[in-house]
């Protein structure tokens, strides 16, 4: 079962990265920015505000597309 506050957390510091990015002084890239909250809400911190129910951000490999992000060759495209 979802932690609403571990689920805030987790909005917040999502935010906090993409915030750390947009001036142009960060230095911090695209890819660099995706890989980061790609991290988060494939990590621990994920698993803990989101419960046991939480899969993982990626769909399953099991083809089922039940969820998730799109697959990594439709990401580019949207």
């Amino acid at each position: 079962m979802a932690d609403a506050l571990k689920m805030k957390q987790l909005i917040w510091d999502c935010q906090k990265d993409i915030a750390a990015y947009l001036p142009d002084e960060s230095g911090i890239s695209e890819h660099e920015l995706v890989q980061m909250l790609i991290a988060r809400l494939d990590g621990s911190q994920a698993k803990e505000a989101l419960g046991d129910d939480w899969q993982g951000w990626w769909p399953d490999d099991d083809g089922g597309g039940d969820g998730g992000s799109p697959a990594p060759q439709d990401r580019e495209m949207a």
